[in-house]
């Protein structure tokens, strides 16, 4: 097991890490869903 110094410094990137990526694919989906929500207004707005 390595020492406490080297967690102090390992743990916290690793969850900033983990935090990026839930991040990112949160902000995927919050794009996906407006793209979509703006596409059906265009598509409602040419009818």
């Amino acid at each position: 097991m390595a020492d406490k110094y080297s967690m102090i410094s390992f743990v916290p990137s690793v969850v900033l890490v983990g935090i990026m990526i839930v991040g990112t694919f949160a902000a995927i989906s919050f794009i996906k869903k407006n793209i979509a929500k703006d596409a059906a207004l265009a598509a409602q707005r040419n009818d």
